[in-house]
């Protein structure tokens, strides 16, 4: 009975699901205008990505791979370029191609702790790759919760004991959520942006002050003690004395390389600009900007708006 529940209740069955319910959800939305499509040709199928959150980049580095595709196993010269001749299965492989690069699936394999999950995490880890999923990472939500809430309380004690010693803890980090958190996003690497006013002494933008020590996003005490309890680093301007966030004052106490914004791949420097201004940052219009590697004894350059973001120019 019990391998007969694992049949019926196989996970590789969900997955299987939740990519055909994509793949339905795409494929629809193109054959819903496949007439008008068909006639315009490659700059209208094109423009039908648009809505999916991604950059151009992507659709142009996906066309020519489906192209290569249908010349190497069908003998299609250009088929982009003979849209009216596609059929079902043609718009199928785009769709399954698009979603495999703008979705990349990394899986969290939760309540591992549970003797009957072993052989569910087995099934699914050694059928990866598979259905758009890459990877799988096993964890227990419970475990999670229970360092975190731990760390939690500690920090509250040592508030109450106003900072003068810090609560021990013993429980050791579970890691599933942050080793899940990076393998997801090592399927699709944002550009790492390093924001400064000055390139030599490498200091912050005077404007991302207000959102160093007062973001919504930055971890507050509790969390804090979990990401130093599991290897990491508190933010830039994270005071262990005080407990708070504090920008340094004090010449030469300034943070190099302070801020980082995270941008899609295929993002511009003009991309750049207008994050920066959204986040109060700068003001005005797109005038200059410079930019280097932050290889020792390399010489910052101008760069034009429209320059891709990368690890040259960052």
């Amino acid at each position: 009975h019990e391998h007969e529940h694992q049949e019926l209740t196989n996970p590789l069955d969900d997955l299987a699901w939740i990519r055909a319910e994509l793949v339905e959800w795409v494929y629809s939305n193109l054959v819903a205008k496949w007439e008008t499509i068909s006639r315009k040709g490659r700059s209208k199928l094109a423009g039908m990505f648009s809505g999916y959150g991604q950059r151009i980049d992507m659709t142009n580095t996906v066309f020519p791979s489906l192209e290569a595709f249908l010349e190497t196993n069908y003998q299609r010269e250009r088929a982009l370029d003979k849209i009216h001749e596609w059929d079902e299965s043609d718009v199928q492989r785009l769709v399954s191609l698009f979603l495999g690069v703008r979705f990349p699936m990394a899986l969290c394999l939760n309540k591992c702790d549970i003797p009957s999950a072993k052989a569910f995490v087995e099934t699914v880890t050694e059928a990866l790759p598979v259905h758009g999923a890459h990877t799988g990472t096993p964890l227990s939500a419970r475990s999670e919760m229970s360092f975190v809430k731990e760390h939690m309380l500690a920090a509250s004690s040592s508030n109450n004991n106003n900072n003068k010693s810090k609560s021990k803890t013993t429980t050791l980090p579970p890691n599933g959520v942050w080793n899940c958190l990076a393998s997801a996003i090592k399927l699709r690497e944002p550009v790492l942006v390093f924001p400064v006013s000055d390139l030599i002494t490498l200091a912050p933008l005077e404007g991302l002050n207000k959102a160093a020590v007062g973001d919504p996003s930055l971890p507050r005490p509790g969390m804090v003690r979990c990401i130093e309890a599991s290897g990491g680093f508190p933010p830039s301007c994270w005071d262990n004395a005080t407990g708070h966030y504090v920008v340094a004052k004090q010449e030469g106490k300034t943070s190099k390389l302070r801020d980082v914004l995270l941008m899609k791949p295929g993002s511009t420097v003009e991309d750049v600009f207008l994050a920066l201004k959204y986040r109060g940052a700068l003001a005005g219009e797109f005038v200059r900007a410079e930019a280097s590697s932050g290889a020792p004894g390399e010489k910052a350059k101008p760069v034009p708006k429209q320059e891709p973001m990368s690890k040259t120019n960052r």
